[in-house]
């Protein structure tokens, strides 16, 4: 590096995003998640946060949970046992973040935080989609073969 270069954070160029919205998502759901995606490699961060918590809304309503507002969606999924505490921490803090994009005039939403708040987004959508169906399904073959056994 010569006296005086200056270099800026590296770009992913190919392939277009590292993040990818979970295929068994509806194409709504996925759709806004790309957009999220689109606005982040943009550098249009504050966009991004806002299109993660359409995102959020989305899975909600794909889960049959469609209250007055987000937050109160995200406490009946809690209520409900379809997501846990964590789970909840993490889409209330997401939810938040979304609000502040979407309502702060003079605020933005800064790269590591866009960041975080896609890579979170898609955890959510992974558990929601995969993981916690697949996790039932595990869970239900391991008790038959070992029932009446201790271990």
């Amino acid at each position: 590096m010569a006296d005086g270069d200056i270099w800026n954070s590296p770009q992913l160029v190919y392939p277009t995003s590292d993040l990818l919205a979970n295929p068994k998502a509806s194409q709504n759901i996925r759709k806004a998640f790309d957009e999220a995606c689109s606005c982040y490699r943009a550098d249009a961060y504050t966009a991004s946060a806002i299109m993660c918590r359409k995102t959020l809304e989305g899975i909600c309503e794909a889960h049959g949970v469609s209250e007055r507002t987000l937050a109160s969606s995200l406490k009946k999924m809690l209520d409900s046992g379809l997501i846990d505490d964590r789970l909840f921490q993490w889409s209330d803090l997401l939810r938040l973040a979304g609000n502040e994009a979407a309502h702060g005039a003079g605020l933005t939403i800064s790269q590591p935080d866009a960041k975080d708040i896609l890579d979170f987004t898609a955890a959510i959508m992974d558990y929601m989609f995969s993981y916690r169906d697949r996790f039932e399904e595990f869970k239900a073959r391991r008790i038959k073969p070992n029932q009446g056994r201790d271990t």
